[in-house]
């Protein structure tokens, strides 16, 4: 297949460019340490941790699901998001983490490895960009108060 670029150049596409993109390489073993299967976490799944929880103890929560080097990222990332942020991304991945082990009950561990990437990465993004677009608004509009007071 080629395709007419300009009046000069041309693309040729093949299968191997169309199809390219990244791939998911499962977990390793190491990564798998301390990550429990479905079945261990329970039907009734619960972190045991929210906003006033300790970092140390965030960590060690989200490492059942992730392994203890994710687990300590994703718990330093979900720290830094402040007291109110930090208990709504729990609270999500709580809420997701468990509907999604009911749902999946004879899951492995790696299944869930996965499942709660996806799960940590969505809250701690979508967290982080309603604390950016609040803090954004509010230095907005203190700004436009300081020119109407002073101005």
């Amino acid at each position: 297949m080629s395709t007419r670029i300009g009046s000069n150049s041309s693309f040729t596409g093949t299968s191997a460019a169309r199809s390219a993109g990244p791939t998911i390489q499962p977990p390793s073993t190491e990564e798998l340490k301390g990550v429990k299967s479905a079945s261990d976490l329970g039907s009734d799944f619960k972190l045991d941790v929210n906003s006033d929880s300790e970092l140390a103890d965030v960590q060690s929560s989200l490492a059942q699901l992730v392994g203890e080097k994710k687990g300590q990222g994703y718990g330093m990332m979900v720290e830094s998001l402040g007291k109110t942020f930090k208990g709504r991304a729990l609270e999500g991945i709580q809420k997701d983490m468990a509907a999604w082990v009911k749902a999946n009950p004879n899951a492995s561990p790696e299944k869930v490895f996965e499942q709660a990437s996806k799960v940590m990465m969505k809250q701690v993004l979508m967290q982080q960009t309603f604390k950016q677009t609040i803090d954004q608004m509010t230095s907005t509009a203190i700004s436009r108060m300081k020119d109407t007071f002073e101005g």
